[in-house]
């Protein structure tokens, strides 16, 4: 079985919402940390976490 997922972009798109939608559809958190932690980049923290927005129960990066 093969999973699609579409993303319509034409008014732009939010890196860190983006992120974290994608972790709430069940990116594995490590492969990113690992990912982020090879960019030749320094002083930068991640913070991954839940929140309540909305009524709703999302994941906030």
């Amino acid at each position: 079985m093969s999973n699609t997922l579409y993303l319509e972009c034409t008014s732009g798109i939010s890196g860190d919402m983006t992120v974290a939608a994608l972790l709430d559809l069940g990116a594995d958190q490590q492969v990113l940390n690992k990912a982020l932690k090879s960019l030749p980049i320094s002083s930068f923290d991640v913070v991954i976490s839940r929140a309540k927005k909305a009524d709703l129960d999302v994941c906030d990066f």
